[in-house]
């Protein structure tokens, strides 16, 4: 016949199984970190990239985006109101020198040409019927001038006769005075024509220098206008490509408005955008390093833009060879702008072990073996990594990214 458990039995028998529990769990969990230590702790030679440290010289350079775009273009706007009519070259096409691209409605400017052409004419009119107007006046103000002179001669006469008979005793005083008051009011009547001369001369010739420059004024808007309607014919300078046309038949276009491009893609250069943070490090002149696949094409920074848009710096590069056949208009490429240059440096190939410059860990590679190392990393580009202190030449180094176990002093590497 079974007895029944006492309580305290029951307990200790729970207890026993939990420990059992607890024991065989920290065993299985002890186990798993022993071995993935023991796998962590190694690294398979062909999943690692390896370099050696040399002696050499680099560049040190900062790394920007750039687009290869043609060294000429011709960018051909609307010179007037008008509506497209006609297109003679479409995009990717090769236009002769002086073609015309597109045909322009100018019936509108022409019609505004020749209202003006009229007004023009009326003008030329007003001012030769002014010139004849001049010259009636002022004869016949010279010749009431002269009738004047004239008359104040005769005054002057007749009252040398008055005198003369005052001295003997025979003439009258009155027409003494009379004679005397006749005469300055000729003179008095000869200066104030004088000033009527000179003020309608002046006159005459405020009004006819006003119509001259309306004149000219008209000629010149005359002259903008038939060099718009030249310009409306929409053709291109030189021999070119068309890279874009508006070829939207019956459109309407502003004056201002792009209608076409025409670009020289015998020559390129490159447009550049660059980080902000480098802003202290551009500088009109420097060297650049422009990557197309496996092929460098040198050149210089020929300008920089003064403003910083969305915390980008835009430039533009003059290469040196501007004329490569691997240069393609609106291919993207690696920029890289040299800011320095050292020689005879410890150098290592650039990799993911890297990150920046200053005071790193990397491993370094004795056997079969890698041990971790600080070194002073210093300039950098895109293919080399100057190594300033904790590197010798000779010295292989792993370039593949270890930041799983830079914790680790060393690493065993498996064939």
């Amino acid at each position: 016949m079974d007895r029944e458990l006492s309580s305290s039995q029951i307990r200790k028998e729970t207890l026993v199984k939990t420990l059992k529990f607890v024991a065989v769990g920290l065993g299985f969990i002890l186990a798993i970190l022993f071995f993935r230590d023991l796998l962590q702790s190694s690294v398979k030679r062909s999943q690692i990239l390896t370099a050696t440290a040399e002696i050499g010289d680099i560049e040190g350079a900062i790394t920007a985006s750039g687009v290869i775009v043609p060294e000429f273009e011709q960018i051909i706007s609307s010179p007037i109101e008008s509506k497209i009519e006609q297109v003679f070259f479409r995009s990717g096409e090769t236009i002769p020198k002086d073609s015309s691209i597109l045909k322009l409605n100018k019936e509108f400017t022409q019609n505004a040409m020749e209202q003006l052409m009229d007004e023009l004419a009326l003008k030329i009119n007003r001012k030769e019927q002014l010139n004849l107007k001049i010259q009636r006046s002022l004869i016949d103000l010279n010749a009431q001038y002269d009738i004047n002179k004239l008359q104040i001669q005769f005054l002057e006469s007749k009252l040398d006769v008055q005198k003369h008979l005052n001295k003997i005793g025979v003439g009258i005083l009155e027409e003494l005075n009379q004679a005397i008051l006749n005469l300055e009011i000729a003179r008095r009547e000869l200066e104030q024509l004088e000033k009527r001369i000179d003020n309608e001369k002046k006159s005459l010739d405020a009004d006819l220098k006003e119509l001259e420059l309306e004149i000219q004024i008209q000629e010149k808007t005359i002259r903008n206008l038939d060099r718009q309607l030249e310009l409306a014919n929409i053709k291109s300078d030189n021999v070119g490509v068309i890279t874009w046309v508006n070829d939207d038949i019956g459109a309407t276009v502003h004056p201002g408005d792009i209608v076409a491009r025409v670009a020289d893609l015998s020559s390129f250069k490159v447009e550049g955008k660059i980080s902000d943070i480098h802003a202290s490090k551009m500088m009109i002149g420097n060297p650049v390093r422009v990557r197309i696949g496996d092929m460098n094409l040198n050149g210089l920074i020929a300008g920089i833009q003064p403003t910083i848009q969305n915390g980008v710096i835009s430039f533009t590069v003059q290469l040196d060879d501007k004329t490569n056949r691997e240069l393609r208009s609106n291919l993207r490429v690696d920029v890289f702008v040299i800011t320095s240059y050292e020689k005879a440096v410890v150098r290592v190939k650039n990799g993911p072990f890297i990150n920046g410059s200053g005071e790193q860990e990397i491993f370094v590679i004795h056997g079969k073996t890698a041990t971790r190392r600080r070194v002073l990393i210093g300039a950098s580009n895109f293919d080399w990594v100057e190594v300033k202190e904790g590197l010798q030449p000779g010295e292989s180094v792993i370039i593949s990214d270890m930041e799983r176990n830079i914790h680790r002093e060393s690493l065993l590497i498996k064939e």
